[in-house]
């Protein structure tokens, strides 16, 4: 079975840039761009679930200081090698809950493809929340497998009620942004990314 996260994602590590990396090029170089938006040269950046390093990469040039972190130690070492040349990121296998992350240290937190996956998702956007400094910057991507029905929707039901893969959320793009802008946010800007299953990218900031 592979419905502990670690295990599922170190799984996923080897096969991720060739298969969702490529499938979803689009959405990535679009989610980037959308954020780069939003983002200051001067920012201290907090990317949580990094990954492989996808959009680490893209948004780490135009940035002061990026600290990508993930659960999957082979995910975490994929995205560190890339980022091997880049002084101001630190790639780690850390927790979102790790002491090491101290409130209000962050002018950005960026959470890409990795709300859906949170079986406690109003804890994770109030630890963001914390971690930001005031009226800082948070930054989403989520696919939105309760907006209508899909093939890959069906398929993460499946795997996760037989434990073929973790927790697997099923909101709607309202109730996503319900969601965050109940954990103490603002919704600055919101763009549907992908046909079906939607994914919502999300800009929103700290509320005064």
């Amino acid at each position: 079975m592979l419905n502990q996260p670690k295990d599922f994602w170190n799984m996923r590590a080897r096969t991720y840039d060739r298969t969702s990396g490529q499938t979803y090029a689009e959405t990535y170089d679009r989610t980037a761009e959308l954020s780069l938006r939003c983002l200051k040269p001067s920012d201290r950046v907090l990317e949580f679930a990094c990954g492989t390093g996808l959009l680490t990469l893209r948004i780490a040039p135009h940035v002061a200081h990026l600290r990508g972190i993930d659960i999957s130690p082979q995910m975490a070492d994929i995205a560190r090698e890339k980022a091997r040349d880049l002084a101001h990121v630190e790639i780690t296998n850390t927790d979102l809950f790790d002491p090491c992350l101290e409130p209000g240290s962050f002018d950005a937190v960026c959470a890409y493809n990795v709300l859906l996956y949170l079986p406690d998702l109003p804890a994770a956007l109030a630890r963001i929340r914390a971690l930001l400094k005031p009226r800082g910057t948070f930054l989403s991507a989520t696919d939105c497998l309760g907006s209508r029905p899909s093939v890959m929707g069906l398929k993460k039901l499946v795997n996760s009620h037989t434990g073929k893969m973790p927790y697997v959320a099923f909101f709607t793009q309202r109730g996503l942004e319900r969601k965050i802008s109940r954990s103490g946010f603002d919704i600055l800007e919101r763009e549907n990314l992908y046909p079906n299953p939607p994914n919502l990218f999300v800009a929103a900031r700290v509320k005064p």
